[in-house]
């Protein structure tokens, strides 16, 4: 595989990378802001001792820091999709450029300019 081709898959690679990533962490916040308001549920509708009301105060917690993990992500990747977002389309033709020009180097053929005519003389 050429250099060039190397290349424009790794930044094709690199960029849906950045789109996946992006997608999978708000799966994971849908995820955890549905845990959080099953969580909530229970604590309002439920009646607790002390040791139990302690474990879901815990575990709703460990929730609510879970999502701030995740969303700190979104933030620092946001400026990578808005980048991406832009350039996207671009970089699928620039891909697609360099692999149907690489496949035409199999077909080319050259037609001699200058030795053709001095063979005729």
């Amino acid at each position: 595989m050429c250099v060039a081709r190397e290349l424009s898959t790794s930044l094709r690679d690199t960029v849906n990378i950045i789109r996946k990533t992006n997608d999978d962490l708000y799966k994971q916040l849908s995820q955890i802001d549905k845990l959080i308001i099953d969580l909530k549920h229970e604590i309002e509708f439920g009646k607790f001792d002390v040791f139990r009301g302690y474990k879901k105060f815990k575990q709703l917690q460990e929730a609510l820091q879970q999502r701030r993990i995740i969303k700190d992500e979104v933030e620092l990747i946001e400026p990578l999709i808005r980048y991406t977002g832009s350039i996207e389309k671009s970089v699928d033709k620039v891909y697609t450029a360099v692999v149907n020009k690489e496949l035409g180097y199999k077909n080319r053929k050259y037609t001699p300019r200058v030795l053709k005519s001095v063979a005729n003389s």
